[in-house]
């Protein structure tokens, strides 16, 4: 058997608020900063949603993205 690797794909762990319901994709960054700025600047769909880049934690090399509706599309 045979897999493919996904070029524009990476794992993420989706998660929601309880308390207030908002959506969040956690993503792992092993190698800190330089993952992290590979990724910061770019809009995540999962699941019908948009996500949007709002921190990391590098004590435990995670990367945190929330949903947001309020993404533009660039015109070329």
């Amino acid at each position: 058997m045979n897999a493919t690797i996904s070029p524009n794909e990476i794992p993420v762990m989706p998660t929601q608020r309880q308390d207030d319901g908002t959506f969040w994709l956690v993503v792992d960054v092993p190698n800190g900063w330089d993952d992290v700025k590979k990724i910061c600047k770019k809009v995540l769909n999962y699941d019908g949603r948009k996500y949007v880049f709002m921190s990391w934690n590098s004590d435990t090399n995670r990367a945190n993205f929330k949903a947001s509706p309020h993404v533009a599309t660039i015109s070329r």
